[in-house]
């Protein structure tokens, strides 16, 4: 059986869940209709590895704006480290910190992480800003991809000023001048929709260096990435589906449904991730 390389997992721990994520857990329920539970790392080891797929583990550093104990980098890593055959991780980055976020860049790549993970709306901060830039910086020089939450979040959904996130801080527009100035440094953009797919399209075929990571979307929900996929492009169009929020078999099922060529879909829901995490 042909897998799937499930590039944005956020693994149901009790880490995550009662961390970074439990101010914001009843109102992605309800956004996605979806019941979270927790999950022991073997059993999402077994989910993954019973579909001949792979995951990537994303960290959650979300501590200076949600003042809440990070998931952080040493727990992907342990995570990882108990099924290396189908894990893989980010680290978690809070660019606020300062020099203390270059150093959880540099902890990254100390515990064998393939990259970085940001989130600017919960984060409270845009990619472009200058406070931010060291982190880049050295995300490019130690060769880690940096994977940034774009588009329209269900984070804060539905509650009294959205929990504080900032929807406007996931335009993908404020990452054009990033990897402008940072060729070196391959950029996912996750999730991408539905806000702005024309710009992150736009950013993704003009910018070599950013890759498109339609989270949770299926295929007929953006014809214009389907059609875009037929040319370069599809090089560039990595799989993820927000696991547990989002079910990695039946958005690979669409993929493979879709109108694209047998060979483009196998690219993109699991050659290219293989390639850009390996």
């Amino acid at each position: 059986m042909t897998g799937f390389y499930d590039a944005h997992v956020h693994p149901p721990v009790a880490s995550l869940l009662d961390g970074p994520l439990a101010p914001y857990l009843d109102g992605l329920q309800t956004a996605t209709g979806t019941q979270v539970e927790l999950v022991e790392p073997a059993d999402l080891a077994e989910y993954y590895r019973s579909r001949n797929s792979r995951a990537l583990l994303l960290g959650w550093d979300l501590e200076t704006a949600g003042n809440r104990r990070p998931f952080s980098t040493a727990d992907v890593a342990e995570i990882v480290a108990t099924a290396p055959d189908v894990f893989d991780g980010l680290g978690a980055v809070d660019p606020a910190k300062g020099a203390l976020a270059v150093s959880q860049v540099h902890e990254a790549v100390r515990r064998g992480m393939k990259g970085i993970a940001v989130h600017p709306a919960a984060q409270g901060m845009g990619p472009a800003d200058r406070f931010a830039s060291p982190v880049w910086e050295a995300a490019a020089e130690c060769e880690l991809v940096c994977l940034v939450h774009t588009g329209t979040t269900r984070l804060g959904f539905g509650s009294r000023g959205g929990a504080g996130v900032l929807l406007a801080a996931g335009n993908p527009m404020h990452v054009d001048g990033v990897a402008a100035r940072f060729p070196s440094l391959t950029i996912v953009l996750a999730h991408t929709g539905p806000l702005w797919q024309s710009e992150a399209l736009a950013v993704a075929s003009h910018k070599e260096n950013v890759v498109l990571c339609p989270t949770s979307i299926a295929p007929e929900a953006w014809p214009g990435l389907v059609e875009a996929a037929r040319g370069p492009l599809g090089e560039r169009i990595v799989f993820g589906s927000s696991y547990p929020l989002g079910d990695p078999e039946a958005l690979a099922t669409s993929w493979r449904h879709s109108a694209l060529p047998d060979d483009v879909v196998e690219r993109i829901i699991a050659g290219n991730a293989t390639d850009l995490f390996s």
